[in-house]
């Protein structure tokens, strides 16, 4: 993951979730509730706030969850994104009188209205476009709306302090009783960052922390009753615990924090799952850490959640990658969610990703590395004149990281060619061993690699002379250097099988009639090995 600061976006949408559970309750011996949400995105702030890149994708998701499983009627919905503080304004006057014309003859105070903000903000406004829109002006507009609840859910950094001053503090899960009956009256805020934290934003996730969580949250993911409904306490909860073991792994763990003024001791229903014609159920039979990616193949993650067993979640339908990331080991599948189906994804079904590809891609959680022994064996070309080519033993060491293979090599041979018909009866025999260290850059094929690398290492040569005449036995020491072509073969999970070819430089010294000389000789190399990941 890869976070950034980001503003009000998380505040923004606990508040939703709130709102969206006073909307979603009906009173039983009343009218019913009418529902409403306001729904704000603003990707640029002030001329010092540096630009957000989900904001206003995160208020449009919001807003789609509410109107799709929070029971908010399209027409009751205004979503407004990247405004100035004047837009905001004028939006908000106007959307009282879209309310007062929706319930003429009801009782103003049965509505529930849902503020929703994803930007930038601090403990005393909204910054929207360069202009600042006081929280007090924002809260006095709202009251006029004469809701029985009011929500408000920012998402922003430092967003904590906009409930400091009513002394809230980061919670911890609660417990309300459920009951389809709004009971309760009067506000809520729920921000997502404590009063000096930074709110995050993720690449990989595409949105804000808090924000991802709490709506695969509403979708389902927090629904632990397994009644079909995600009620306040489970959508908080989910969310607070979601975002603080996301974070925690980052320079700001970020707390979520509430305030609530609300009368009564009745839950509030925010999403109800049933509400779900024409998607369909994506169900994950074992606890475990999942990612659904909304396409097979593609980056857009659907869903990154710590599931119990069972959980399910609602989903457009369409192909899907379900990927489960345990502490030694990476699984995958590719799904179909059908219309108004449940698929079910059981632990037996899922692959297992091979090891090497786990630590390149970044699918590990805690691991960064994965480290392997194995064996390799080398033919290399004849080195000198009227010699044959060396065939060589290895074990090796093997460390993969995110970018580079590192290879540690203890080898020893001899060469295989038959000299004994040289001039003067000479038949020479030659040894080697060494050591060596190769650095490799590979790139994944499906389940397979290929890439490049260097290799450079050092030997201890002794040759051996058979002959009528004088020749002395010599020993020495051989550098040598490198590149190949690597190309990786999964056999399993936990073993690979790598083929190396190219050529090496061998710097050694040649006798020579005039006496010997330090030269170069590039060889041909071959190397076939391969590698068992250690647990």
């Amino acid at each position: 993951m890869t976070p950034r600061a980001r503003g009000t976006h998380w505040l923004a949408r606990l508040t939703g979730l709130f709102l969206v559970a006073s909307l979603t309750l009906v009173a039983s011996a009343a009218v019913a509730n009418e529902r409403f949400a306001l729904v704000v995105g603003a990707n640029i702030g002030d001329a010092d706030d540096t630009p957000l890149a989900f904001a206003e994708r995160d208020a449009s998701r919001m807003a789609d969850v509410l109107t799709r499983f929070g029971g908010v009627p399209p027409e009751n919905l205004l979503l407004l994104l990247g405004p100035d503080g004047a837009s905001l304004g004028r939006a908000i006057d106007a959307f009282a009188g879209r309310i007062a014309d929706t319930t003429p003859t009801r009782d103003p105070g049965g509505n529930v209205i849902f503020i929703y903000f994803s930007g930038h903000a601090d403990a005393q406004a909204l910054h929207l476009k360069g202009t600042r829109f006081a929280f007090r002006d924002l809260k006095a507009r709202v009251a006029r709306l004469a809701a029985e609840v009011s929500v408000f859910i920012v998402d922003a950094c430092r967003s904590g302090g906009l409930v400091r001053i009513k002394g809230a503090t980061p919670a911890e899960p609660f417990e309300i009783k459920a009951d389809d009956q709004l009971l309760s009256e009067g506000l809520v805020i729920i921000t997502s960052s404590s009063e000096n934290e930074d709110a995050q934003e993720s690449e990989r996730l595409g949105g804000g922390v808090f924000t991802h969580h709490l709506i695969t949250g509403l979708v389902g993911a927090a629904d632990t009753s397994g009644d079909q409904r995600v009620t306040l306490s489970e959508a908080y909860r989910y969310a607070y615990t979601q975002t603080l073991n996301a974070t925690s792994v980052t320079a700001v763990v970020q707390h979520p924090t509430f305030s609530f003024d609300l009368q009564g001791e009745r839950e509030l229903v925010l999403t109800r799952m049933e509400n779900s014609a024409g998607f369909g159920r994506l169900r994950l039979a074992a606890a475990g850490h999942y990612i659904v990616f909304e396409r097979f193949g593609g980056h857009d993650v659907a869903a990154d959640l710590d599931a119990v067993a069972d959980t399910e979640l609602v989903l457009s339908p369409g192909s899907y990658l379900v990927r489960r990331r345990e502490s030694s080991a990476v699984r995958e599948l590719e799904v179909q969610v059908r219309p108004d189906d449940r698929t079910t994804v059981v632990l037996a079904d899922l692959v297992r990703i091979p090891f090497r590809h786990v630590v390149r891609k970044g699918y590990g959680q805690a691991e960064r590395s994965a480290f392997s022994l194995g064996a390799d064996l080398d033919v290399t070309g004849a080195v000198l004149p009227d010699t044959g080519a060396f065939v060589l033993v290895a074990v090796a060491a093997q460390l993969d990281l995110a970018d580079l293979a590192i290879r540690l090599r203890l080898r020893y041979g001899q060469d295989v060619g038959d000299n004994s018909s040289a001039p003067l009866g000479l038949v020479v025999s030659q040894s080697l061993f060494g050591l060596d260290l190769g650095l490799f850059k590979l790139f994944d094929l499906g389940p397979h690699g290929l890439g490049f690398g260097l290799r450079g290492g050092i030997d201890w040569l002794a040759q051996r002379f058979e002959t009528r005449g004088d020749a002395p036995d010599r020993d020495q020491l051989v550098g040598r250097i490198g590149s190949l072509v690597r190309a990786e073969f999964a056999l399993a999970p936990t073993v690979a099988l790598t083929l190396d070819a190219g050529a090496e430089a061998w710097l050694m010294e040649v006798a020579r009639p005039d006496g010997s000389a330090l030269e170069a000789r590039v060889v041909p190399i071959v190397s076939l090995g391969f590698g068992v990941l250690l647990p």
